[in-house]
C-alpha cells in the first residue's frame, strides 16, 4: 500500500476498506495458520450507509433558468461597477453515485447519518473537488467587468463538514460566511487558470481558508482530507474473536500518522490530527461494545475466556501504536520499532495462556506487514 499525502480526493483503498463488524470463531489450518472455521463466522452490520445506487452516471443538470421577468427592476451593475449576468437558478443538481473510475461514491450525509449511529467516520472525507470544477467552469465565462447575480457555487456542505470535523464542532455562521467568501475567492483564481488555458491545479490557488482561526491552502485541506479518509478506512475495521495483531495494531497507527503528517500543515493539521484522534477513540468503543454484546449472547454465539482476552489483548496493542514520537522520520521509526518488540510479547503471552505457538497466532507475518505498511506510509 501507497501513502501519497499530495493525492487530492484519492479514493479509499479497497484493502483498508471493510464496512462490516466480523465476529470469527478460529480454528487452525494445516499450514499453522489462524483461519475461520467453517460456518464460524458471523457477521453484524455496524451503523451503515444508506445506499441508492443510479445507472446512469451522467444524469443531465435539471437547475432551471431564471424565469424571465423575474427581476425586471433589477440593478445592472453591482458596487464594483461591473455588469451582473444572470446566471443559473441556486443548486438543484442530480448527480450519479457511480464515480468516472467504476467505483461506488458514499455521500457526504449518508457518512454523516453513519457517525450520528456511532460509526467512526465524517462526511468530511466524501465531499470531492467537483463543485470547484464547475463552478470554476462556469466563472471562466465572465468577462472582466461581469460578475453573476448568484454565487451558485455548491460549497455550504462541504464548509460545514470541513469546520465541524477539523473544529469538533465548535464554529459559527459567521465561520460559515467568512469560508464562503473565500471559497468564492478561491473559485476565481481556478476561474482564471482555465481562461489562461491552464490545468484545474488547487496547489497554486493564493487564496487561504479560514479554520479554527487559522489559515490553510485550500489544496493543503484537500491533501489533509484524502489521508484521513484513507486513515477512516482502516478505523472502521471492527472485528472481534480472533487474535488479528496486525488490524489492531492498524487502528493506533493511524492516530499516529495523522498526528505525524498534521504537524506539516500548521494549526489546521494540528485540528486535523485531534480529528482523527477522535475517530480512533470511537472506533475503540465500537470494538468494546461489540465485545460486550458476544458477551451477552448476541446471536446465541458462545463467547469464551479466551475470545474476550484476545478482544483485551488487542486493545492493548492498539494503545501500544496509537502515540508514537511523531516529531521526526527516524524518531518514529525507532518508536514504532520498540512498540512492534513490544506487541510480539503482548501476543505471545496471549498464546501462552492458551497453549498457541507463534505459527499458529502469526505473530511472525504480522510484524512483516506491519513494518512494510509503516515504511511505505512514512514518508
Amino acid at each position: 500500500m501507497s501513502w501519497q499525502v499530495p493525492n487530492i480526493n484519492g479514493q479509499l483503498s479497497s484493502e483498508l476498506v471493510n464496512s462490516g463488524w466480523t465476529i470469527y470463531k478460529s480454528t487452525q489450518s494445516g499450514q499453522g495458520n489462524t483461519r475461520p472455521a467453517v460456518g464460524g463466522q458471523a457477521r453484524l452490520s455496524p451503523p451503515s450507509f444508506d445506499t441508492v445506487d443510479f445507472s446512469d452516471s451522467s444524469i443531465p443538470d435539471i437547475t432551471p433558468e431564471i424565469p424571465e421577468g423575474m427581476f425586471p427592476n433589477g440593478a445592472q451593475v453591482d458596487e464594483d461597477g461591473k455588469t451582473i449576468v444572470n446566471n443559473l437558478w441556486g443548486g438543484i443538481k442530480v448527480e450519479s453515485r457511480i464515480g468516472a473510475d467504476g467505483q461506488f461514491i458514499t455521500f457526504p450525509d449518508e457518512a454523516n447519518r453513519s457517525a450520528a449511529k456511532g460509526a467512526a467516520t465524517h462526511g468530511f472525507f466524501y465531499h470531492t473537488t467537483d463543485f470547484l470544477k464547475e463552478a470554476a467552469q462556469k466563472y471562466s465565462t465572465l468577462g472582466e467587468n461581469e460578475t453573476f447575480r448568484f454565487r451558485d457555487i455548491q460549497d455550504e456542505g462541504f464548509i460545514c463538514d470541513t469546520l465541524d470535523f477539523l473544529t469538533n464542532g465548535n464554529y459559527t455562521e459567521k465561520d460559515v460566511a467568512a469560508m464562503k467568501d473565500q471559497m468564492e475567492d478561491v473559485v476565481l483564481e481556478l476561474a482564471q487558470q482555465i481562461k489562461d488555458g491552464k490545468e484545474f491545479d488547487l496547489s497554486s490557488v493564493q487564496t487561504k481558508l479560514t479554520i479554527g482561526g487559522s489559515e490553510i491552502g485550500v489544496g493543503q485541506l484537500f491533501e489533509l482530507q484524502s489521508l484521513g479518509k484513507d486513515l477512516e478506512g482502516v478505523l472502521n475495521q471492527t472485528s472481534v474473536g480472533q487474535m488479528d495483531s496486525f488490524a489492531y495494531a492498524q487502528k493506533g497507527l493511524a492516530k499516529s500518522i495523522a498526528e505525524y503528517y498534521g504537524k506539516d500543515y500548521g494549526a489546521v493539521g494540528e485540528l486535523f490530527a485531534d480529528g482523527i484522534g477522535r475517530l480512533y477513540e470511537k472506533s475503540i468503543q465500537n470494538v468494546q461494545k461489540l465485545n460486550n454484546s458476544m458477551n451477552s449472547g448476541y446471536g446465541g454465539i458462545g463467547w469464551s475466556q479466551k475470545e474476550n482476552d484476545s478482544v483485551h489483548t488487542g486493545l492493548e496493542i492498539s494503545d501500544l501504536f496509537a502515540n508514537l514520537d511523531c516529531s521526526s522520520k527516524d524518531a518514529f521509526m525507532a518508536d514504532f520499532n520498540a512498540k512492534l518488540s513490544d506487541m510480539r510479547t503482548l501476543v505471545q503471552q496471549f498464546g501462552k495462556k492458551y497453549n498457541l505457538s507463534d505459527t499458529y497466532l502469526g505473530i511472525a507475518g504480522d510484524m512483516a506487514n506491519l513494518m512494510k505498511y509503516v515504511q511505505s506510509a512514512i514518508r
